[in-house]
């Protein structure tokens, strides 16, 4: 009897070797014959599934990105006040385990290859926080006075620092330490 192959999980399972690629050898180090060694398969199979390296890079990246949003839409379910559920989504932007890690690592190659390739970057995490912040605002959860636009900058930039700081272990990979960090960003604007 033939082996039933589920072609979702082999796509998916071939980008997650992808990453592991990528966090270990670089956006330059994956190439199509090293991530199918990565996947224990076979060039042509990896082919079979993704016509062009650049298809398949494009979509390990989107799983990536895929992912995130489903830890995050689930942090959006649950029945907790505000503050807790936008410092869980925020958490999920910065390495607290190690597929954090490799998730960032993805994530910052891709970014730095769209850069370099002058191609347009789409910035998801600056969007998250816009709507965080239209969320609050329309909810009169903002401390009066606040010029909201500078406060998004800042807890993007805070977020975005943040992460690269603990992926370059300049901030210790402390899930508490860090929680405690991006509390207290988010009580600068909330109104107590």
């Amino acid at each position: 009897m033939p082996k039933i192959v589920n072609h979702q999980e082999r796509k998916a399972s071939i980008a997650k070797a992808t990453w592991n690629v990528i966090a270990r050898d670089g956006l330059r180090g994956a190439t199509v014959r090293s991530i199918a060694k990565e996947a224990n398969l076979s060039l042509g199979a990896v082919r079979y599934y993704f016509n062009t390296h650049e298809e398949l890079i494009v979509f390990a990246m989107e799983l990536v990105e895929q992912q995130v949003n489903e830890r995050i839409a689930q942090h959006l379910q649950k029945p907790l006040p505000i503050k807790q559920i936008i410092v869980a989504v925020l958490l999920e932007l910065v390495p607290i385990s190690e597929q954090h890690i490799i998730e960032m690592q993805v994530w910052l190659e891709f970014v730095s290859y769209k850069v370099r390739s002058g191609e347009p970057t789409e910035e998801h995490i600056l969007s998250g926080i816009e709507k965080i912040f239209a969320y609050l605002q329309h909810e009169n959860l903002l401390q009066d006075g606040l010029v909201v636009h500078d406060e998004i900058v800042h807890l993007h930039a805070f977020i975005d620092g943040l992460a690269l700081h603990v992926l370059m272990g300049l901030v210790p990979m402390d899930k508490v330490r860090l929680q405690c960090l991006i509390e207290k960003e988010i009580d600068k604007v909330l109104k107590l």
